[in-house]
């Protein structure tokens, strides 16, 4: 049996789409700066902001 190839998966699903967006430098900043107080990753805090406004919208 060959070895598993490439990341390995990271919670529940595996994490193989990419989001490309355009930002201003200051909320950038700010995100960065989010994610070096907290110690989280960037995708984790981008997870759980649409995570929460998904749930405020929705109600699920």
């Amino acid at each position: 049996m060959s070895p598993k190839t490439g990341r390995p998966i990271v919670g529940k699903e595996p994490k193989n789409k990419q989001i490309a967006l355009r930002a201003t430098e200051t909320t950038v900043k700010k995100f960065d700066e989010c994610a070096k107080i907290t110690g989280r990753t960037k995708t984790d805090l981008l997870e759980d902001m649409v995570n929460d406004l998904h749930h405020e919208l929705t109600g699920k």
